[in-house]
């Protein structure tokens, strides 16, 4: 009966030990200002050569109709 206490006592303090590492991962973060700016990440990779909401990356073959179909539906837009 000991023995298994022991173990459940062990897993227990490492629980302990990984929630308070947890808590105070997210006080750090919320102190040095990791969450003021949560979307901004999400568009820093766009620029003006790969803009946000056209496909870059295609399939062999495939480039030249998807830019043509981009090309013809950007002009029925203006």
């Amino acid at each position: 009966m000991f023995e298994w206490n022991a173990y459940l006592l062990a897993i227990f303090l490492f629980g302990c030990l990984f929630f308070a590492g947890a808590v105070g991962a997210l006080v750090w973060a919320v102190k040095n200002g990791q969450f003021k700016n949560i979307d901004g990440g999400a568009t820093v990779i766009f620029d003006e050569e790969e803009p946000e909401g056209v496909q870059q990356d295609f399939f062999p073959g495939e480039a030249a109709k998807q830019r043509a179909a981009f090309a013809a539906s950007e002009k029925e837009s203006t």
